[in-house]
């Protein structure tokens, strides 16, 4: 009767141990998908203020997409009209340089004779005013006369010469100054562009670091999938099996 009381008090206090763990076990775990829940929220409530905000004013736009994770930058109408004159200009210039850069003798010797045709009729007349003074003299067909000639045409083609070498140096500045015109309206062009640029990194300052708030959020999932696991972990049997491990033991163990 005494074993019998024994097995019975051992099976009533297992069970009830079973009860009490199963119970703490299954409260256990609604607590920690609760807490993992508030967590998740709490996380993506900080992605969500984290996320850049659109800027806008006068110069232009920044908004982003978070659904697409892209943003698009714009300039006001009016910059606008600005930026693609700057980039045109710089087209016009572009051009003319290269022309006048592939071939800068070509180039100087452009404009020697565009020069060349308002001096061409003045020399022409310095020679005629010199053989008709010549004539004049008597000297034209002697040697006087020649020398006087020859050394005209020496003085002309002097200031020839002088005007082709002031020709090649106009044509080394004309192509710098084009180069630097188109350089200074890509400058300008490009400039323009950080304009909304600058709206964006605002945007992204107000909203503060995506990179900070996703670390916060990945930590935070993970500190809720443990708390889920660990609770899992625990095995409601185990109390029980050792409340009814002794009736399992051989009973000559102790003699």
């Amino acid at each position: 009767m005494g074993l019998f009381d024994g097995l019975a008090s051992t099976l009533i206090g297992g069970g009830l141990s079973y009860l009490g763990s199963r119970n703490t076990a299954s409260a256990a775990t609604k607590a920690a998908e609760a807490q993992s829940a508030a967590m998740l929220a709490n996380a993506q409530a900080a992605q969500e203020a984290g996320q850049p905000w659109n800027v806008g004013s006068v110069g232009g736009t920044a908004a982003f997409d978070p659904d697409s994770q892209s943003a698009l930058l714009g300039l006001s109408p009016e910059l606008q009209e600005i930026y693609q004159g700057a980039l045109s200009r710089s087209g016009i210039w572009g051009e003319q340089a290269g022309m006048y850069g592939a071939d800068p003798f070509a180039a100087a010797d452009t404009l020697y004779e565009q020069q060349q045709q308002y001096w061409q009729p003045k020399e022409d007349q310095m020679r005629t005013d010199a053989e008709t003074r010549l004539m004049a003299q008597g000297r034209l067909g002697g040697t006087g006369g020649a020398r006087a000639m020859g050394e005209l045409n020496e003085s002309i083609l002097g200031s020839q010469q002088q005007r082709r070498t002031q020709s090649m140096n106009q044509a080394q500045n004309m192509i710098t100054q084009l180069l630097g015109r188109e350089s200074g309206d890509v400058g300008l062009a490009t400039g323009l562009l950080n304009i909304p640029l600058q709206y964006g990194n605002m945007g992204r300052g107000i909203g503060g670091t995506l990179g900070t708030q996703a670390a916060n959020l990945v930590d935070s999932r993970n500190d809720a999938a443990s708390n889920i696991n660990r609770v899992n972990a625990i095995s409601p049997m185990g109390t029980t099996l050792s409340s009814l491990g002794g009736l399992f033991m051989n009973p000559n163990r102790g003699a």
